[in-house]
């Protein structure tokens, strides 16, 4: 039971311990004291945004719902805090928004503060990134230091740039690369052969890994190391290789050493933001931005043109993007053919002559090997038990077509739009959306019988079964009277244009009387009806239900192609499709490499 136990000037309290109502509240509803299983909710009260705004002196934990916004608002003991409504225009929310306007919507202060964020602690030293209100941008610091116009900085530990960061150790340098002007490394030279060098670098150490050639640049725009062939534009003849950029491993590799003939790496202490280690880039029509080559042919190798690795969660061992509106972001082409993409572009085109992709999913027990998902479905998911594809749509999950036109002969499927099967031997085999040789389409065909789940008076899953006939038909049912011993009955006109009805194909007619009368019979049977009269010229009225079999009529089409529907008794078929069986062959264990973590680089400057 729930009891008021104050009443006061302004404001009422209803509780069980008779404590007295909160001064701030017009209503003080206490439910500490009822059994847990008998709470108890009330339905606050409601005001304009400017009522809720001139509320005297509000209490810590006041609750109103604002009809202005359409929301709940308490107050924290010092100001009103909205709750969030859970839509995009509520707030920023942790699984994202959508809808939102660049214009008017953004992360960030409306102040002369500066924005920032931390991670792992709410203390200072967990600053990873900071937005200054003037615009620059500084990763693992708080300032920019003696360089006031960086407009993105990023520091390791340590002092740099005249500031000592603010997080603990994570690399040696963050960014080196600075200019002010120009170049930060130039070299020239007029020589015409491969043994001159505009710029060249060496290491004399047999050991240790030291740097042949290090390029630096104080400006923000600037390059570490740039490397340019045929500067004056002239043509390149054929047969010769014009080389911005060249290296080369010698000797030979032993036990689990690597060589790399060009190596970028992207600081470890580059947490955040678009760090690349290596990037090409290419103007041409025709031209190639990252060329791989893996030319060796020997037996048993398996040598990779091109690898990437990546060991974060949310990384990518591989991301490929085709800026173009009808860009292909991949395309990848295998058996020594060419290749070929969809003109509207994709996200990716494989292309193999005798299969164009081949996905595996390696955990027996629950492995998948394709998840496709369209309509930019956000809910998808597998099957728990595994399968070869799972697909989601919006309205489609698989959609499948045959073109072929060809008839094929009687029993031969010529074409379907799906074919599946379920087992090794004996199996069960279903066509979906078949053309028959004999000229009849099929929706479903299939070895199997038609069922619908149902459950049963336990809640469990049984089957019913549809019945099924050795010629195409249809069927209708009704109720009638017979009136002074008569009665006609009219087929529905859509079911008339669907039947055929002639000497070879009656019209099959069932009748259950509903009353006492002499008996009937049934005659004029056609297409759009049929009569129903009582025997020996009775005169009852008594109503009764009727059933209708029909053969399905056969369909011309206006390019005279006939689909035969009505003359089909037991019409031959085929059974199962034959299997091509493939291997899979797994790649080697040590083709997964480590990744490489290069040391740190000494500073040539404070």
């Amino acid at each position: 039971m729930i009891a008021q136990t104050g009443i006061h000037a302004q404001n009422v309290g209803i509780n069980v311990n008779g404590a007295a109502p909160d001064a701030s509240a017009l209503l003080d509803v206490d439910a500490s004291g009822l059994a847990s299983n008998n709470k108890k909710g009330f339905l606050v009260p409601r005001m304009t945004s400017a009522e809720r705004a001139a509320l005297p002196l509000p209490a810590q934990g006041l609750l109103v719902y604002e009809t202005t916004t359409n929301t709940f608002w308490y107050f924290d003991g010092t100001v009103w805090v909205q709750l969030f409504s859970g839509t995009p225009a509520a707030g920023w929310l942790l699984t994202g928004n959508a809808g939102t306007n660049p214009a008017t919507e953004f992360i960030g202060t409306t102040d002369a503060n500066d924005w920032a964020v931390r991670t792992g602690g709410a203390a200072p030293g967990n600053e990873r990134m900071r937005v200054q209100s003037g615009g620059r941008m500084v990763v693992n610091n708080t300032g920019v230091g003696a360089n006031t116009q960086d407009v993105f900085s990023v520091y390791a530990n340590g002092t740099t740039n005249g500031t000592t960061t603010n997080t603990a150790n994570v690399g040696i340098r963050a960014i080196n690369g600075y200019t002010a002007t120009g170049y930060g490394v130039q070299g020239v030279t007029s020589g015409t052969s491969t043994a001159t060098f505009g710029l060249i670098g060496l290491a004399t150490a047999a050991t240790g890994q030291v740097n042949a050639v290090r390029g630096e640049s104080a400006s923000r725009n600037g390059r570490g190391l740039v490397g340019i062939a045929n500067t004056s534009g002239a043509a390149i003849p054929s047969a010769t290789n014009a080389i911005g950029g060249l290296g080369q491993v010698d000797g030979t590799l032993s036990g689990t050493a690597i060589g790399f003939g060009l190596l970028g790496i992207a600081s470890t202490t580059m947490t955040t933001g678009d760090a690349r280690g290596v990037q090409g880039q290419s103007a041409s029509n025709n031209g190639t931005g990252v060329l791989g080559l893996a030319t060796s042919t020997a037996a048993g190798g398996q040598p990779v043109g091109v690898y990437g690795q990546a060991s974060n969660a949310t990384g990518f061992g591989m991301q490929m993007l085709n800026t173009n509106a009808t860009g292909t972001g991949m395309i990848a082409t295998g058996n020594n053919i060419a290749g070929t993409y969809l003109i509207n572009g994709s996200g990716g085109a494989i292309i193999g002559s005798g299969i164009g992709l081949f996905s595996y999913g390696r955990t027996a027990a629950s492995g998948t090997g394709v998840l496709a998902v369209g309509n930019n479905q956000a809910a998808f998911g597998t099957l728990v038990n595994g399968s070869g594809v799972a697909a989601t749509g919006l309205s489609f999950g698989v959609y499948g077509v045959a073109n072929s036109n060809a008839n094929g002969t009687p029993g031969n499927p010529a074409r379907a739009g799906g074919y599946f099967e379920s087992g090794t031997t004996n199996l069960a085999f279903t066509y979906v959306a078949a053309y028959e040789g004999a000229g009849v389409p099929r929706k479903v065909m299939g070895n199997g019988t038609v069922n619908t789940v149902v459950t049963d008076t336990d809640g469990q899953y049984v089957l019913l079964s549809a019945p099924e006939a050795p010629e195409n038909l249809f069927q209708d049912h009704g109720t009638a009277s017979l009136v002074d011993g008569r009665a006609h009955v009219a087929l529905d006109p859509i079911l008339t244009r669907n039947i055929l009805v002639d000497e070879e194909h009656p019209l099959r007619v069932f009748i259950q009387l509903r009353g006492d009368c002499m008996g009937v019979y049934v005659t004029n049977e056609t297409a759009e009806g049929f009569d129903v009269v009582e025997l020996q010229g009775g005169t009852s009225d008594v109503s009764f239900h009727w059933q209708v079999v029909a053969s399905r009529a056969n369909v011309v089409h206006p390019d005279g192609t006939e689909w035969r529907f009505a003359d089909e008794r037991f019409p031959r078929t085929q059974g199962p499709q034959e299997r091509e069986v493939h291997q899979a062959m797994p790649m080697r264990t040590d083709q997964v490499r480590d990744p490489v973590v290069e040391a740190a680089e000494p500073t040539s400057r404070p």
